[in-house]
């Protein structure tokens, strides 16, 4: 069975400043071929290797976007940048690995939510879209301009970036957004993953307003060398909030989902929204770590679903150090804090799994609850709950089961205090039917 483990300090980070300061930062910016042509003449006359050398690509290209810009401009410099979001896009899937389109900060633009597909980019340089400074601020001045992330609205109602290929699944990898302000109208995705998509890393991007924030989604048919699952997603140190459908929406393998605050999602319907819905057949590898959840599917002004779920057939899953708290008075019965269980009429299960240092407080009638979980740890959690109705800190299994039946499990080193003013059925741990369960040493507090 999995052990608990810290995850790693590399996934903590804090937020990155932006890319691109001062006028002095672009005195050293490459020259065009025109200029290294002449400059170097008689050198390339003169010897074949060099020539050779000095062909070849030694700087990643980034494009400037801004506007106040020109669609006319080529947009390699941050004194003539490109102007429209779509324009800037069309550039997008001819990016050499590593290059980067950039949005100035201060600056407003606008998504017809184009599609991002790229097969140039890779893990080790991946292509970036992310923000700069405009130059003619400096960042030391007391500007809006220096703490305003770029936002891209969305012009109608899909949302803003959109990475998939049209059609049958290709493979394509190696992509970073960062320090970018995402607004909604009410509809669409934040962000799209979609036709295997792997290697992404999103960090420091605001999401609001959207009916899902992101949504990690599946795949058409594939071609060759497509396996159709997204992989190796990493996101971290984001708001996401005000999204009507939900925070978070779908699966991954090997992917994290860390230090991120999930804020009022899911409140389109009291059922199947969620702040965090993980959801898929045959995914593994998953850790959410460290994130702040507030207002899961908030309808009439209370909770109403479980702030956040996994769904479907998932295995190595790691559920750790999250904080999911909700006001008194502010939460129905169905406001549960985490959940894993079936939902759909095909068969789910959930195997090697653990969650561990949570803070659940003041959800539904459930804290922490399992059904057709396997291998399952649920270690050092701290579960504290005031709402005026029944309530259990663990259960399981919390639902009826598939066809795998909860078995070999762990409930130890938990801290759970009730408060129970109108003495209402209050409980720490409840395991009413499973397999091999070993239940240690908990802390239980009725008040």
């Amino acid at each position: 069975m999995k052990n608990i483990q810290k995850i790693s300090n590399a996934l903590a980070i804090t937020p990155k400043s932006a890319i691109g300061t001062t006028q002095d930062d672009f005195a050293g910016t490459k020259p065009s071929w025109t200029v290294l042509k002449r400059k170097y003449a008689v050198v390339f006359q003169a010897s074949p290797l060099l020539l050779c050398l000095f062909s070849s690509p030694v700087l990643a290209q980034n494009y400037y976007v801004c506007d106040n810009g020109s669609d006319s401009n080529f947009g390699s410099s941050p004194y003539e940048p490109l102007k429209t979001f779509d324009y800037a896009m069309t550039k997008f899937g001819r990016l050499n690995a590593g290059d980067a389109i950039l949005f100035c900060r201060g600056g407003t633009f606008t998504s017809s939510y184009p599609r991002l597909f790229n097969q140039y980019c890779t893990p080790d340089a991946p292509c970036t879209l992310a923000d700069y400074i405009p130059p003619n601020i400096s960042p030391m001045d007391d500007h809006p301009s220096i703490s305003d992330l770029p936002v891209i609205t969305s012009s109608g109602a899909n949302g803003v970036l959109n990475f998939q290929d049209g059609g049958p699944a290709d493979h394509d990898e190696g992509y970073v957004v960062r320090n970018l302000s995402l607004k909604g109208n009410g509809s669409g995705n934040g962000i799209f993953l979609f036709n295997d998509v792997d290697y992404v890393t999103v960090e420091s991007v605001t999401i609001d307003g959207f009916s899902q924030g992101i949504y990690s989604a599946g795949a058409n048919a594939p071609n060759p060398g497509a396996n159709q699952v997204n992989e190796h997603i990493v996101f971290k140190n984001s708001t996401i909030i005000n999204n009507a459908g939900g925070g978070w929406l779908g699966g991954c393998n090997d992917c994290v989902i860390d230090n991120n605050q999930f804020i009022n999602n899911g409140f389109a319907r009291k059922l199947n929204n969620h702040n965090i819905k993980f959801v898929g057949h045959n995914y593994y590898g998953i850790t959410i770590s460290n994130n702040f959840l507030n207002k899961s599917t908030l309808v009439n002004g209370k909770c109403a679903g479980t702030s956040l779920a996994v769904h479907g057939v998932v295995q190595d899953l790691t559920i750790e150090n999250n904080t999911i708290y909700e006001d008194i008075g502010a939460a129905e019965q169905s406001c549960w804090g985490i959940g894993v269980y079936p939902w759909s009429t095909v068969d789910e299960s959930f195997n090697n799994l653990m969650i561990a240092g949570n803070r659940v407080t003041n959800v539904g009638n459930v804290g922490i609850g399992c059904a057709s979980c396997t291998d399952l740890q649920i270690l050092n959690n701290t579960i504290t709950h005031s709402q005026d109705f029944g309530f259990v800190g663990i259960k399981v299994p919390v639902r009826t089961e598939d066809t795998v039946k909860s078995d070999r499990i762990i409930i130890t080193d938990n801290y759970i205090e009730l408060l129970n003013t109108n003495k209402k059925s209050k409980q720490g741990i409840v395991v009413p039917a499973a397999g091999d369960v070993n239940i240690g040493s908990n802390d239980f507090f009725l008040r």
